[in-house]
């Protein structure tokens, strides 16, 4: 009985020293998982716009039929660029501020609003050149860039914003409104946020908590 208790736990302890025997393979990275989660934001509720791109679209489809044929245009010509998968999270103050991002809002939000895409590609390399062409999807885009500069707010690029050096990072301010926006490129995957009357701090930390997450 004794020899064969210690048989058991020589075993037992010969696994355990293996490297990562004992230890779950951590899963691979999605937009959904990299995308702001509740615990990245403060005081914000999440959205029901959010969700992955098919549900984005099979909505838009439903109740607007003019951005979908957009938005369906755009996400075709970033899947045949190397795109494989998107990811929409939406986190609002009220829900008066989440309706604002519906197909019944008024796009004005009130009580503050952060806006984050998540796209994944099937390669790096097809991830950093999509980067630098500046393609728009679901309305995230060089626009967002032109809109701080048109109304003279700040922006920075490189490895100075934190997200590595392809990444760009601004905030401007127009009578009433804030704006604050990250845009970057990460292994796999390019993303995309916009946070509205928030403090600058929570649209940072919620960049930097989004990026952490990418392996």
């Amino acid at each position: 009985m004794g020899r064969v208790f210690l048989v058991f736990v020589f075993a037992v302890t010969a696994v355990a020293c293996q490297p990562g025997a004992l230890t779950a393979k951590p899963k691979p990275a999605t937009p959904e998982s990299i995308a702001i989660q509740p615990g990245d934001v403060s005081g914000l509720q999440r959205c029901s716009a959010s969700g992955d791109v098919a549900a984005v679209l099979r909505n838009e489809k439903a109740q607007n039929p003019l951005a979908y044929d957009l938005d369906a245009t755009e996400w075709e010509q970033w899947r045949f660029q190397g795109a494989s998968d998107a990811y929409l999270a939406v986190y609002g103050r009220t829900s008066a501020d989440c309706d604002a991002v519906s197909n019944s809002g008024t796009g004005a939000p009130t009580g503050g609003l952060m806006v984050g895409l998540i796209v994944q590609f099937k390669t790096e390399a097809i991830a950093a050149r999509t980067y630098g062409s500046n393609s728009t999807l679901l309305g995230f885009g060089p626009r967002d860039i032109a809109f701080i500069r048109l109304v003279g707010g700040s922006l920075m690029t490189g490895t100075d914003t934190g997200l590595g050096p392809r990444s760009v990072i601004g905030s401007g301010t127009v009578p009433g409104s804030t704006y604050d926006l990250a845009f970057w490129q990460n292994k796999l995957f390019n993303s995309f946020l916009i946070a509205y009357d928030l403090p600058s701090t929570d649209a940072q930390v919620a960049a930097n908590d989004v990026n952490h997450r990418i392996r």
